[in-house]
């Protein structure tokens, strides 16, 4: 292609008229060429969205890239405190679920398989569908991939944050690593299908770790205000989750982890 390029120049130019000496070429001022910024889609695409909305939300992306980025975004608490008292509130939810994490499998899961052995025997042989769940949530990292890339701390959130690799690669290795063990934790309720022994357990131990590894997505969307995915047409009061849905998404992440150490660790 270049040396087309190259070829095609050379031909033509003897055609070209010499410029007289008297008048020599007058040279540009040279300017420093602008960034382009990160294509998003654009905010008034939304019809559930007010234009007061829209307005804010594209005046402050003019300054703040992602617009969540903002402090105190749309009344984010914790992203308009000082770093160093960010740093203490997400690590406080990181204790938190792992703490709850902690007491559910070592201490609830045992009382209860002690105290209703019949009941939890039937319970944890149900626990594998929850892969299909993984499954559903792995492929919706491709059917709505700017929803779960908003979700990823911008770099510097929080004041350290600087995970190598881009949004992108990040959404979609999460993606097939949720279908991939999804379907291998699921396998264990499957009875029909002739899996080895160590599938479904390997496969939840490997979704317990993916679980822990996207909590900084998740803990991202609490204090930053940032949408996960949503439908085209979200209204205004789906932008933001009200604090009792960031609850139930934090005992959600307990639940499943809770699950997937369960049927990792099969009562011998």
């Amino acid at each position: 292609m270049m040396s087309s390029i190259v070829s095609f120049s050379t031909t033509i130019a003897p055609a070209r008229r010499a410029r007289p000496a008297s008048s020599p070429r007058k040279a540009l001022p040279s300017s420093p060429r602008p960034r382009s910024a990160p294509h998003r889609p654009p905010t008034s695409s939304r019809p559930g969205l007010s234009a007061a909305a829209v307005e804010e939300v594209e005046a402050t992306a003019a300054v703040f890239d992602p617009p969540w980025s903002e402090p105190g975004y749309r009344g984010a608490k914790v992203s308009s405190l000082d770093e160093p008292l960010q740093t203490a509130s997400v690590l406080g939810v990181w204790t938190g679920i792992g703490a709850l994490t902690v007491a559910w499998c070592a201490h609830l899961g045992p009382d209860l398989e002690r105290a209703l052995p019949t009941v939890m025997s039937w319970s944890r042989a149900t626990w594998p569908v929850i892969g299909l769940t993984y499954v559903a949530a792995g492929a919706a990292h491709f059917a709505l991939p700017q929803g779960f890339k908003d979700m990823y701390p911008h770099k510097g959130a929080w004041g350290w944050w600087n995970l190598p690799g881009s949004p992108e690669f990040h959404v979609a290795w999460t993606g097939v690593a949720e279908i991939v063990g999804g379907l291998g934790m699921a396998s264990g309720a499957l009875w029909f299908l002739d899996t080895p022994d160590w599938l479904a357990p390997t496969s939840a131990y490997g979704l317990f770790l993916l679980t822990l590894a996207v909590t900084p997505a998740n803990t991202y969307m609490f204090t930053h205000n940032a949408p996960g995915p949503l439908p085209e047409d979200a209204d205004e009061s789906m932008q933001v989750l009200p604090w009792y849905g960031h609850c139930a998404r934090g005992a959600l992440q307990v639940f499943l982890l809770a699950t997937t150490w369960g049927v990792a660790h099969p009562p011998h």
